[in-house]
């Protein structure tokens, strides 16, 4: 299953249209196509955030905003609130870029704001407002990682 399967899952299931959810979001309907037919960067960019959520033990919507509302979130931000959770959580840099199976060059893009988290991670918590969920659920539906599911109830 991909990201966007549970995108069009949950849209669904709120009886909301393409349309609405785009206007919404502020995108374009044919960008929220994309992330909704799986072939945008919030495929992978996605369980990336969510991991930093559970290494962190940080709910995922206060890496994207402090109040964790989408209203908030800001471009840039993710990456300072980020940080600012690994150093009050005590955790290196390297210690996060293990956790997400990359380097510590690539993992400092991301705290430095330069990575598609600012773009697609607040999307995601914009999408989630929609549906009216946890942002964390849509990553592990279930309660499992979506990627591992065929599919859910």
């Amino acid at each position: 299953m991909k990201l966007g399967d549970v995108l069009k899952k949950e849209r669904v299931n709120k009886e909301v249209s393409q349309e609405e959810t785009a206007e919404r979001l502020g995108i374009s309907l044919e960008d929220y196509q994309q992330m909704e037919n799986g072939e945008s960067p919030a495929e992978s960019w996605g369980p990336t955030l969510a991991q930093i959520a559970i290494t962190l033990e940080t709910p995922t919507s206060r890496l994207l905003a402090e109040s964790g509302r989408f209203a908030d979130t800001k471009e840039g931000q993710a990456g300072s609130l980020i940080k600012g959770h690994r150093e009050r959580r005590e955790k290196s840099v390297k210690e996060l870029a293990e956790a997400l199976e990359m380097s510590e060059e690539a993992y400092l893009e991301i705290e430095a704001g330069k990575s598609p988290i600012e773009r697609f991670g607040p999307l995601l918590l914009g999408f989630a407002e929609v549906i009216e969920q946890p942002v964390f659920n849509l990553f592990y539906p279930c309660g499992l990682p979506f990627q591992e599911l065929d599919d859910y109830p």
